[in-house]
This record gives structure tokens, sequence and C-alpha cells, in this order.
């Protein structure tokens, strides 16, 4: 379920930033990787599990370290006035006009 859910968002940070992007995008092969463990523990094969469980937590790990490197470009921006490169995306998606 949560991956299905955190695809729409994976789909909606693309016209943002690489980094948005790479956090979606790792969360949800951790999510998919997870959801993969489970299964493949259920069916019996508990060693391939436990290696799939392994490379989920990996992507979960570096979600959470391009998560941490957002939290610092919002604070130095805020406190310090300038940007880390976050990597713009948007000039690969055109805006509808209305």
């Amino acid at each position: 379920m949560w991956s299905v859910f955190n695809f729409f968002f994976l789909i909606g940070s693309a016209p943002l930033n690489v980094v948005y992007f790479g956090i979606f995008f790792t969360v949800q092969l951790a999510f998919t990787l997870v959801s993969a463990g489970y299964f493949l523990t259920a069916d019996g094969f508990t060693e391939i599990a436990a290696a799939v469980n392994t490379a989920g937590g990996a992507f979960a790990f570096a979600s959470g370290m391009l998560g941490y490197y957002t939290v610092a470009n919002l604070m130095c921006q805020e406190a310090l006035g300038f940007n880390f490169p976050m990597g713009d995306t948007s000039r690969f998606f055109k805006k509808k006009l209305h």
C-alpha cells in the first residue's frame, strides 16, 4: 500500500529537483524491497528475505541522508542566506498555461 501511495509522490517530485526525486525514489525502493522480503519470508525463503530486507534498509538509509541534506539546505537558506545545489529539474517539464 505504501509503495503505491509513494509512487504518486515520486511522480509529483519529478519537476521539482533531483534531491526530492532521489528521496522518493529511494523510499520507493525501500518500501518495495521490504514488502518483497515479507513475501519471501511467508514463502519460506528466509535467507533471501534477509538479504532483500537488508537492501531495503540500505535504501531507507540513503533516503534519510537525502532528507538530512534537504533540511540542511533549508536551514542554511534561512539562517545563512545560501543554498546547497539541489539539481533543478523544472526545465525538463513544460508548465500548462491556463
